[in-house]
């Protein structure tokens, strides 16, 4: 065994467990024969440009809704980007104060603005999300409610259900991004989100549940706006891996895909259960939330500011701890005002053992000292 001297903690990608992985092969080896054997050709040639229809059918019928209201592609950003490029340039999206990077960056690539409003730990400020509603009249709010990434939030219904009302009554899209739904380790079940004719817009990965290397995503959109978007798709690719959309459809049906889930959950219990624990005792308050789910958790360091936050990250990584400044997750209109609080990080959990994760994090409270930051 390698001992803790010798021992380095990455707190760096949102990746899953190795063991998860190794325990997926034999059965994605068997689900992409038998995929493309049951489908032959439907999934070698060209077309379905939406999506594979049996894992549209299947998805629809996990959320309610028809099914020609998915759009099934490759992977979660990939969906949000359409969906995105499907907006007017230029326009407003309001997100939260952090959230999924790439997203960010994304939107701003298609040349919108995003606009960040704060967030509590059952979800946004709803005064300032009302507030900002009025002021600028956005197009869309994209959010993530179960497990937030970075935070690790998990909005409350209630407060969910009002910003799913402000923006019905205010004619913009809500896009709730619930890739997270699924992955909560407390012994709880998270409530579904309610589609109806309106909406929300819904998108979601497979990334996180069943692999990364599948690349599988979708989104559900409002009935009168699939054209819309099927349009933009058509134009931007032909069509998706259908193969892989094959082997997950087949996955789903044969009741593979809800028995891995239940692997996963009691895998990751144990790791969030000491994060949570390691963070509460080297940072006490510093946790957004206790953390229930998902892959994510933030810490502000207060005394690391602009000046000193490369020389803390190179000493951490001396220290055995690689970790990284999440910035890139912080809505740009509100950056300047949190790195004046301190380093902002995001720590991935689900890859690391538990006792890997709770030397980590006292490695980075030793870190913490040299820079005089209290617990």
């Amino acid at each position: 065994m390698e001992n803790n001297e010798n021992r380095s903690v990455n707190f760096l990608r949102g990746v899953p467990a190795q063991e998860a992985l190794e325990k997926l092969v034999p059965a994605i080896a068997k689900g992409y024969e038998t995929a493309v054997l049951k489908y032959g050709t439907d999934v070698l040639q060209y077309g379905h440009f939406t999506g594979f229809m049996p894992l549209r059918e299947l998805i629809g019928s996990r959320h309610g809704v028809d099914p020609g209201r998915v759009v099934a592609g490759n992977g979660g950003l990939e969906v949000i980007s359409l969906f995105f490029k499907s907006l007017p340039r230029q326009s407003l999206i309001l997100v939260e104060a952090a959230s999924y990077d790439r997203v960010l960056i994304d939107a701003m690539r298609y040349g919108h603005v995003p606009v960040g409003v704060a967030l509590t730990s059952s979800g946004v400020a709803l005064d300032r999300f009302e507030e900002l509603v009025k002021k600028f009249r956005p197009k869309a709010f994209y959010g993530i409610p179960f497990h937030q990434n970075p935070t690790g939030i998990t909005y409350s219904r209630d407060n969910r259900k009002e910003v799913e009302r402000i923006c019905r009554e205010n004619d913009m899209f809500c896009i709730w991004d619930v890739c997270y739904e699924n992955l909560r380790y407390d012994g709880n079940t998270n409530d579904t989100v309610d589609i109806s004719e309106w909406g929300p817009v819904v998108t979601s990965s497979f990334t996180k549940t069943i692999t990364p290397g599948t690349k599988c995503g979708y989104i559900i959109v409002p009935k009168k706006y699939v054209a819309a978007l099927s349009q933009v798709v058509a134009n931007t690719r032909i069509n998706p891996n259908l193969p892989t959309q094959a082997f997950i459809a087949d996955f789903i049906q044969s009741g593979h895909f809800d028995d891995y889930l239940k692997y996963l959950c009691a895998l990751y219990r144990p790791r969030m259960a000491a994060l949570n624990h390691a963070l509460n005792a080297n940072f006490p308050g510093g946790l957004s939330c206790v953390v229930t789910g998902g892959f994510f958790a933030t810490l502000t360091l207060p005394n690391v500011l602009r000046e000193n936050e490369t020389d803390f990250i190179e000493a951490a990584q001396k220290n055995g701890v690689s970790i990284a400044s999440a910035w890139d997750a912080v809505a740009p209109d509100l950056r300047d005002d949190l790195q004046k609080k301190g380093l902002y990080i995001r720590l991935t959990f689900p890859a690391c053992k538990p006792e890997n994760i709770e030397l980590g994090i006292s490695r980075l409270k030793e870190t913490a000292k040299l820079f005089n930051i209290k617990g």
